[in-house]
């Protein structure tokens, strides 16, 4: 019995990889109940109704983030070992029942469990599949696609807000959070079960749906024995092999410290910015700066990492943090704040989208969920430590500027630093392209 997704390849006169790309970009909207910009918009609800106080609020924030990087590093070994389509169904079914249980929240510890859930299977499990099911799918095209897919995240991050925001008005954020979780349940998981596929090879594709090697412009191979296709896999590193060279600790590195600067800003820029004599309503025109600089970064960065040296692009990503960060406890007017949200938002947008790009390119992809998903769960530890560490450093001094300055300060020496982290070079490559002939 044929099953629809070989039907479908068989049929559409494109490469069925961007079917599933389709369904990345509909899993990384479907994160958006763990991502930040959604958990902000209940945040006053929570503490009104709860009857908690704004630091045990960011307490069960960070504490959540944090707890959530344990089960989180299970989730890349789990999908080498089961495949990406079982996880990631097994991760939108979780992702739906922690909606349902944040629902029910009511007091410190329920809140915190709620958290951790949403941040274990939305920001962290949710967001980290998608990266490695279109590093399957694609090489060639790696980067261009990763740069469209952020249109989802992008409308997510510039929709959802408002969208939950008038939803809690109207039916409360219990029943907010119960429709979430059916929107995830029902439109999602669906998706998954019926279409997504782990591999090109298990359609009989390769890669790209490369047409130099197909009889079809879909990619689709005419071959003589029902074997699937075989990949000519230029590199295949464990996550032992791959930490024995510098670049997956200088990558990881960025990744935290990247995570930890980035949302401990944006987690308190209302308050950091008012702090200058910014008013709240200037505060939020800068997010609209933001986002749409980061959204046209990281289509732009989609060619470039297609075109240029990954370690290049890092490093240029990393100089335009660290800019941001230093322009921000300088700031004395919206223009200065303004700046920020362009270099941090060029420089965040560049660094998405290579680092989507690198983790198949340097280790390949036999391992890749294991490798990509350590250094995410350090990524994530340290998104729900940023802030924690930005709001103990202002209550002991009573100002943001020492945080701020320690942000910069972390962020610095990554742009040069990025410039070292240049991909491995396997045992017996060299000698082998020594011993081919000319």
């Amino acid at each position: 019995m044929l099953r629809l997704p070989e039907y479908l390849a068989n049929r559409l006169p494109f490469f069925y990889g961007y079917v599933v790309a389709f369904l990345a970009v509909w899993a990384l909207i479907c994160s958006s109940p763990g991502q930040t910009f959604a958990i902000m918009a209940f945040a006053p609800l929570l503490k009104q109704e709860l009857g908690i106080s704004d630091t045990q609020l960011s307490l069960a924030y960070m504490l959540g983030t944090a707890l959530a990087a344990i089960p989180l590093s299970f989730v890349g070994p789990l999908s080498d070992r089961i495949g990406l389509r079982k996880t990631a169904i097994f991760v939108a079914f979780g992702l739906s029942l922690a909606c349902v249980f944040m629902s029910f929240a009511q007091g410190f510890f329920t809140l915190l469990a709620g958290f951790m859930l949403l941040r274990w299977l939305g920001q962290g499990a949710m967001s980290l599949l998608p990266g490695n099911i279109i590093s399957m799918w694609f090489r060639d095209k790696l980067g261009r696609i990763n740069g469209a897919m952020a249109l989802g995240i992008a409308a997510a991050f510039g929709l959802l807000p408002g969208l939950l925001m008038r939803s809690n008005d109207a039916f409360g954020w219990r029943n907010t959070y119960l429709f979430m979780g059916m929107f995830v349940a029902l439109t999602l998981i669906p998706l998954l079960v019926l279409l997504l596929r782990n591999h090109p090879k298990d359609l009989r594709l390769l890669p790209d749906g490369k047409e130099d090697e197909a009889d079809e412009s879909n990619g689709k191979l005419e071959l003589e024995s029902d074997a699937p296709p075989e990949e000519d896999h230029e590199i295949s590193l464990t996550l032992r092999e791959a930490a024995s060279g510098p670049a997956l600790w200088i990558l990881g590195a960025g990744m935290l410290l990247w995570a930890l600067s980035g949302t401990g800003v944006i987690f308190f820029a209302i308050d950091v910015f008012g702090s200058f004599g910014i008013p709240k309503e200037e505060v939020r025109w800068m997010f609209t700066t933001f986002s749409s600089v980061m959204l046209a970064s990281q289509l732009l960065g989609g060619i470039l990492a297609d075109r240029y040296p990954a370690n290049i692009l890092l490093s240029f990503g990393f100089c335009l943090l660290a800019a941001g960060a230093c322009i921000v406890p300088l700031t004395s007017g919206p223009s200065q704040m303004h700046l920020f949200a362009l270099s941090f938002g060029a420089g965040q947008g560049l660094l998405i989208v290579t680092s989507a790009t690198v983790w198949v390119r340097y280790y390949g992809t036999k391992h890749l969920g294991k490798i990509r998903g350590t250094i995410w769960c350090t990524t994530v530890a340290g998104s729900g430590c940023g802030p924690a560490l930005l709001g103990v450093l202002k209550d002991s001094y009573a100002s943001f500027l020492p945080g701020l300055w320690l942000f910069a300060a972390l962020l610095i020496p990554l742009g040069p630093l990025m410039l070292l982290a240049t991909p491995p070079v396997p045992e017996g490559r060299s000698s082998e392209a020594e011993e081919s002939p000319p």
